[in-house]
C-alpha cells in the first residue's frame, strides 16, 4: 500500500479552500493533526482558512507562531514563506524578519555550515484523505484555532541551524534589507520555474523539495532550501543549462533581478558576495560534472580542492607562452582566453576557450613546449593545478593524467591541422 505524502493532503486542504468546502478543509485539519510529528503545516492551513473567511487578526496570529517555529526549528525557507504570507495580512508586523536576521545572517551564533535543511518527517500513521463535508463551521474553526495556537511542541528557542545559501553569508544589515525585496510564489503542476531556453536573471529557493530538476535522460529533485538562477549573475552569463518544472502546490522564494540590482546600489559589497558565491557553485559544479574527475571516488573529490588554487586573471593576462613549458593545468570558471599562434609575419586565433575548458595541458603531460600562447580577453576565474600538485595528485589518480593526455593530444592535433590550412593559405 503507498502511503499517502504530507504534500498530498496539503493540496486536499487547498482545493477545499479554493472550492469553499470550509468544513471538509478543517475536517481534514483536525482529522490528521496528532498523525504528523511536526504538525505546522496544518497550521499554516489553518491560517489560510482563517484569512479566507476574513478572520485576518486569528490568521497572523497562526502564521507568526508557525513562523517563529520553522525558524527556530531549522526550516528557513519555510519561515520565510509563512512571514511572508503572515505580511499580506499585517504589511507593518516586521518583528520576525529581525528575528529571522538574528538567527541567520552571516554573524548568528546558532549557523552549522555543514547542516542542511531537512523535509519534513513523514506522517506516524496513514492520513485521512475521506472526510465529510459538513459539521457546525464556527465550532471546527475554533477546534482548529486552539490546536493551532497551542505552542506545546514548538521551537521556542533556536538550536543548530543550517546556513541558507546567499543569505547566510550576508552581514545582518542586507540580510534584513533583501528579507524586504523577497517574494512568496506557489505554482501550478508542471509550471516552468526555469527555462532552459530562456535567459533568468532572478534568484529562486526552495521551500520545500518538490521542485523537478528536468535533464535529458533524467529528474531530479531540488531540495529544500537549494538556490537557483546563480548562472545568471556574473560573467559569461545566459540560459541556464537545465529546467525546473513544479508539481502542484510548489513553493518558491523569488529575488527578482530588479531588486538584485536594488541591493547592489545600497550594499556595494552585495556583487561580490553574490559572485564568490558564484564561483563557489560554479567549483562544485565543476567537481561534479567534469569528465577529467569522472572517476574519483568521494574520498579522491574531497582531497582534490586542497590541491587547487583559485585564481583571478586579469584580461590580457597570458596564461601560458607560445614555445615555453607551461606552467600548470588552468581550469576555466568564467570568462574568455584566446588560444593565439604567432610567426614571423602572422598571428591567429586558433580557438576561444571559456568555461570548463582547460589550458596549459600539451605542456604539461607532453614533453614539447606550447604550440600557442593562451591570452585572458575577457577577466576570469580559474582553478589551477600547479604542475608539481598535478603530477603528485595524478600518481595516485592515474584517470586524471589519462584525461590531461587525451586532451593535449587532442588539442595539438587541432593546432597542428589548424595552423597547416594557415600556411597553405599562405601559399595560395
Amino acid at each position: 500500500m503507498v502511503q499517502t505524502r504530507l504534500i498530498d493532503l496539503l493540496n486536499l486542504i487547498d482545493e477545499t479552500i479554493e472550492n469553499e468546502e470550509y468544513p471538509r478543509g478543517l475536517q481534514l485539519i483536525l482529522s490528521n493533526w496528532y498523525d504528523l510529528p511536526d504538525p505546522s503545516p496544518l497550521r499554516e492551513r489553518t491560517a489560510l482558512l482563517l484569512a479566507t473567511v476574513g478572520r485576518k487578526r486569528e490568521a497572523v496570529e497562526v502564521y507568526s507562531l508557525a513562523a517563529r517555529h520553522y525558524a527556530n526549528s531549522g526550516f528557513p525557507t519555510r519561515a520565510l514563506a509563512a512571514i511572508k504570507q503572515m505580511q499580506n495580512l499585517n504589511p507593518s508586523s516586521t518583528q520576525l524578519l529581525d528575528h529571522f536576521t538574528t538567527l541567520y545572517s552571516v554573524r548568528s551564533p546558532f549557523l552549522e555550515r555543514d547542516r542542511t535543511q531537512t523535509d519534513f518527517p513523514h506522517p506516524s500513521g496513514k492520513l485521512r484523505l475521506d472526510v465529510e463535508n459538513d459539521g457546525d463551521l464556527d465550532e471546527l474553526f475554533e477546534k482548529a484555532l486552539d490546536r493551532a495556537t497551542d505552542t506545546e511542541g514548538t521551537a521556542e528557542r533556536p538550536g543548530a541551524l543550517p546556513a541558507l545559501p546567499l543569505l547566510s553569508i550576508l552581514p545582518p544589515k542586507a540580510l534584513r534589507r533583501l528579507l524586504d525585496f523577497l517574494e512568496y510564489e506557489i505554482f501550478a503542476e508542471s509550471q516552468p520555474v526555469v527555462n532552459s531556453d530562456k535567459n533568468h536573471a532572478d534568484l529562486l529557493w526552495a521551500v520545500s523539495s518538490d521542485l523537478l530538476v528536468t535533464e535529458v535522460d533524467k529528474t531530479v529533485r531540488v531540495p529544500a532550501g537549494a538556490l537557483l538562477g546563480l548562472s545568471a549573475f556574473g560573467q559569461d552569463t545566459g540560459a541556464p543549462k537545465y529546467s525546473v518544472v513544479s508539481q502542484k502546490g510548489s513553493e518558491c522564494l523569488r529575488l527578482n533581478h530588479r531588486s538584485v540590482e536594488a541591493l547592489s546600489e545600497e550594499f556595494p559589497d552585495f556583487p561580490n558576495r553574490l559572485a564568490t558565491l558564484r564561483r563557489h557553485a560554479l567549483t562544485e559544479g565543476l567537481f561534479v560534472r567534469h569528465p577529467m574527475f569522472a572517476e574519483l571516488d568521494l574520498q579522491a573529490l574531497e582531497r582534490l580542492p586542497s590541491r587547487l588554487v583559485g585564481l583571478k586573471i586579469d584580461p590580457g593576462t597570458i596564461c601560458v607562452r607560445q614555445g615555453k613549458t607551461s606552467p600548470g593545468l588552468y581550469i576555466i570558471l568564467d570568462g574568455k582566453v584566446d588560444i593565439v599562434r604567432t610567426d614571423d609575419d602572422w598571428e591567429i586565433t586558433l580557438e576561444t576557450l571559456g568555461p570548463g575548458d582547460m589550458m596549459g595541458e600539451v605542456g604539461l603531460v607532453t614533453p614539447r613546449p606550447a604550440l600557442a600562447t593562451a591570452i585572458t580577453t575577457r577577466a576570469c576565474h580559474a582553478l589551477f593545478f600547479a604542475r608539481h600538485d598535478f603530477m603528485a595528485f595524478a600518481d595516485h589518480f592515474p584517470s586524471i593524467a589519462t584525461y590531461a593526455e587525451a586532451q593535449a593530444k587532442r588539442r595539438v592535433t587541432s593546432l597542428e591541422d589548424t595552423i597547416s590550412a594557415t600556411d597553405l593559405a599562405e601559399v595560395d
